[in-house]
């Protein structure tokens, strides 16, 4: 299988426009480098460590990324993702802003997009994803 960082978008934000939806993907992606580097830098064992980390390796090419697939779905499928992915979790930007019908700008918490990394050692999550559209 090859490696892949599926990013979830959410399609339930009215007001998520491309630049908004690429700044998120950016931080989506930053969250799993940072869930990996956690991973790395582990002393104790952890089932599947090595293997994770082997795929991690055949995924970044010797390059700081990999195959990325972003595809669509609604905040409840992604939370649903994230609690049932092996190794996925979901994005959380403190400051997103919103504009409401008057054009003015609100900023609050919210949860943009997830993120799951389907590979060799945990081939079985693409069953999560499968059936989501591609992000437009």
């Amino acid at each position: 299988m090859n490696p892949t960082l599926y990013i979830i978008m959410r399609s339930d934000i009215a007001d998520m426009n491309p630049g908004k939806g690429m700044a998120q993907a950016a931080h989506a992606q930053a969250d799993f480098d940072s869930k990996m580097q956690k991973i790395a830098n582990r002393f104790d064992e952890m089932e599947n460590r090595e293997s994770l980390l082997g795929d991690y390796s055949v995924w970044t090419e010797n390059r700081n990324f990999g195959r990325t697939i972003v595809l669509s779905a609604t905040k409840e499928d992604i939370e649903c993702i994230a609690a049932h992915g092996k190794l996925s979790d979901f994005t959380k930007d403190p400051d997103y802003p919103w504009r409401n019908y008057y054009g003015e700008t609100f900023l609050r918490e919210e949860i943009t997009c997830g993120w799951i990394f389907v590979c060799d050692t945990y081939d079985d999550d693409i069953n999560l994803v499968k059936d989501l559209p591609l992000h437009k």
